[in-house]
């Protein structure tokens, strides 16, 4: 029999309870029982209503409530759900129903509304400022030439004069002088002071070789033939290198008719009875006849067409004579023109070959023009050379400033 150690027993009987007042110590190590068996790990003590067993606890399944909104079946169902309006879930203004028509703004927001009773009517708008500087008042007077101003001297001034301050005042005077007074090539003072009148002439050294001059501009030395209508009459006309216009008029006499003038030919007709034609182009005619006449513009020569016993053909109706294989002779005499600049020396076909003049007078001399300027009623001055303008763009190029440019120019010396 096992001995029950407590306190105090406060119950004699058989299957009595046993009042444990104090408590009851199950020391380590000591299994505890009931019916017999220790339990295991994790059970406790249930009461079976007549004695008290060990008992393992139950598993516990997920959480058996409605917790889905959305679901229609199964445990997460939420039963009795009210019936929701659009907007208890969207929270959109246009879902709620009964809305109340709002007017439109009330609000005076249109600059330009003139119906004073329109809600948009703007009243007590200012007058605001056009931006035009003609509607500003108070303006400053603004000065329009340069007299207006206090301190500029109303005198008009001279060519090539500038304005310099006098101790008092703005007023017109003469440039400065030397190579730190001017900018322009006209200020200087070994220059021409102008251009006037000056078109296509050239700039040399003069003949001391202490400052630029202008001369005239070599002559002509090529030219380009055409032909242009006058009446009832032709010009042939000669172009030179410098636009300069030398018309010859060949005049229609009776019974000839001048037609079809362009700058490269123009055909001259006879009305008379019978007789040959004349046609003046580069170009010959077609379909010639005997005796039929052209004038070859390109050459300046006068062909007629020559049919004889076997053949047909153009040929110079004026061939030029063989010049003789020397000219002797002297002169004693000026060999002068009887009219001005109406003669040449060699045409196109035959030119001069050498021409021999004597000093002070036109000649090339290496790479430069000599010539001797001789004004009508004066004396022909001292042979200079006539600088070409690439010479001069050279000269230019190669020098830092003008001093170096003058140096270089001086430098070049008459031989």
């Amino acid at each position: 029999m096992s001995k029950l150690l407590a306190n105090q027993i406060s119950n004699y009987n058989d299957n009595g309870p046993v009042e444990a007042k104090d408590g009851i110590n199950v020391a380590n190590g000591k299994p505890f029982q009931v019916a017999g068996a220790s339990g295991t790990s994790g059970q406790f003590l249930k009461s079976t209503g007549s004695s008290v067993a060990w008992e393992t606890f139950p598993t516990i399944p997920a959480a058996q409530v409605n917790a889905d909104w959305n679901a229609t079946s199964g445990l997460a169902q939420i039963s009795n759900k009210p019936t929701l309006h659009a907007v208890a879930t969207s929270g959109q203004y246009s879902d709620l129903s009964g809305l109340p028509s709002i007017p439109a703004a009330q609000i005076q927001s249109d600059w330009n509304a003139s119906n004073t009773s329109a809600v948009d009517f703007i009243k007590n708008k200012p007058t605001l400022f056009s931006g035009a500087y003609a509607d500003l008042t108070g303006k400053p007077t603004i000065p329009t030439n340069l007299g207006d101003l206090a301190n500029v001297s109303s005198t008009a001034p001279n060519n090539n004069e500038v304005l310099k301050w006098n101790g008092s005042n703005w007023a017109p005077a003469a440039d400065a002088t030397g190579s730190s007074g001017s900018s322009t090539f006209l200020g200087l003072t070994d220059t021409p002071s102008d251009f006037i009148n000056q078109g296509g002439r050239w700039l040399k050294v003069n003949s001391g070789a202490t400052a630029l001059e202008y001369v005239n501009a070599p002559y002509d030395t090529s030219y380009t033939q055409s032909s242009v209508a006058d009446g009832s009459n032709v010009k042939l006309r000669l172009t030179s290198s410098q636009a300069a216009d030398d018309d010859i008029l060949i005049t229609a006499g009776n019974n000839i008719t001048i037609s079809s003038v362009t700058a490269g030919g123009f055909t001259i007709a006879s009305t008379a009875s019978g007789g040959a034609t004349v046609t003046t182009d580069d170009s010959a005619p077609g379909s010639p006849s005997d005796g039929d006449l052209w004038w070859k513009s390109d050459e300046g020569r006068l062909k007629v067409y020559y049919q004889d016993a076997d053949s047909s053909q153009w040929v110079d109706a004026s061939p030029p004579a063989e010049p003789p294989a020397t000219i002797g002779g002297t002169m004693s005499a000026h060999i002068i023109p009887d009219t001005n600049a109406a003669y040449d020396l060699g045409n196109a076909e035959y030119k001069i070959r050498h021409l021999f003049l004597s000093d002070n007078t036109v000649y090339f001399q290496g790479s430069f023009l000599k010539v001797a300027q001789h004004d009508a009623g004066g004396s022909a001055q001292a042979a200079s050379y006539l600088i070409p303008l690439a010479k001069l763009k050279d000269a230019l190029n190669a020098s830092s400033d003008y001093e170096a440019f003058k140096t270089a120019i001086l430098a070049i010396t008459d031989a």
